[in-house]
């Protein structure tokens, strides 16, 4: 049978877990939405030389490439932005579950840290769907 300490320990681990997972998810979005700016930047332009008048068959080439890259960087950016607000949803609950749920609640944090333990396994799972969707679009496009 599990102590109540056990369980405030696992529900620390778990939001320290889910509060780590933000912060990268975060940063991985913020990235990424550089990036989108970058290429929309670029598209921008190239529209401005075909306005000017030029016709450039490379310049229709790099503007397709650009939003091909967008499309495939928004794709994965809407994917991580569930990643950011799941981990943020469950860093708040672990920690107050952790911190302001009373100990005598045994049951409902026994019950809730199996809940926020199988959604935190579900989560890693999905984690690493992305990081192989990511990988294959990495080897796509550093082929040579």
């Amino acid at each position: 049978m599990m102590k109540i300490s056990q369980i405030n320990d696992l529900f620390n681990d778990l939001w320290n877990f889910h509060l780590v997972l933000f912060g990268i998810a975060l940063s991985i979005f913020t990235l990424l939405y550089s990036f989108i700016l970058s290429k929309r930047d670029e598209i921008r332009n190239i529209a401005e030389q075909v306005k000017s008048g030029d016709k450039n068959p490379l310049l229709s080439q790099k503007e397709n490439f650009a939003i091909k890259y967008i499309k495939r960087l928004k794709s994965i950016n809407d994917k991580i932005v569930v990643i950011v607000i799941l981990s943020l949803i469950f860093f708040i609950i672990s920690w107050v579950l952790q911190r302001i749920v009373f100990d005598y609640y045994f049951c409902i944090k026994l019950y809730s840290l199996y809940v926020v333990s199988f959604i935190t396994i579900c989560l890693l799972i999905y984690l690493i769907y992305m990081f192989s969707i990511i990988y294959k679009y990495y080897k796509d496009e550093t082929a040579i």
